[in-house]
């Protein structure tokens, strides 16, 4: 008696399990996503914590008014849009797993999303601190505003990651057209 069919469903019924929760995962992430930037925005003395230990010198003078905090609200945006694209393409790629439809164009095209995001991700989160800094410092006088960009090792890290995945996405992409191509052929 063959065990491998019972083995195959048991394989399949268990990446089913695991895509129902990265899809939650992916649901959590997006909240945060959404709330953490406009609670650090809208709380003038956690931002001001943030903004002097991660992104101006200790004296420099921080414009945190209303109209400050929305721009550079505004520019946090831009890396949480991001991110929230990068989960809408994993929770898709787990929606195919959870069907069980694996080796199949659509979640090569999602992985190759997810790669791209990853790699556009490296670059807006750098933006966004800069934009972050302008909007607190835009009203200072001549001479005490602020420009800051930084790379550090995570953006660096966060474009190779989105590369791999998005080199991955594209094999898997070839290994789904050869697969539908052999169907074809039986």
């Amino acid at each position: 008696m063959d065990s491998r069919p019972s083995q195959d469903s048991d394989k399949l019924a268990r990446v089913r399990r695991l895509s129902w929760w990265v899809r939650l995962f992916c649901l959590l992430g997006a909240v945060a996503l959404v709330l953490a930037p406009a609670l650090l925005w809208s709380q003038p003395e956690w931002l001001e914590s943030v903004a002097r230990t991660s992104w101006v010198s200790k004296t420099a003078p921080l414009q945190l008014d209303a109209g400050s905090r929305f721009w550079g609200w505004l520019g946090s945006c831009l890396p949480s849009a991001v991110l929230l694209f990068a989960l809408w393409q994993i929770w898709s790629l787990f929606g195919y797993y959870r069907r069980g439809e694996i080796f199949k164009a659509g979640p090569a095209t999602h992985l190759r999303r997810l790669g791209a995001a990853l790699m556009v991700n490296a670059v807006a989160q750098p933006m966004s601190t800069t934009l972050g800094v302008l909007a607190l410092t835009m009203g200072n006088p001549p001479g005490q505003r602020q420009l800051m960009l930084g790379l550090g090792f995570e953006h660096f890290t966060s474009f190779g990651f989105g590369l791999a995945v998005l080199v991955i996405g594209i094999v898997m992409q070839e290994a789904a057209r050869v697969a539908q191509e052999n169907a074809e052929f039986v």
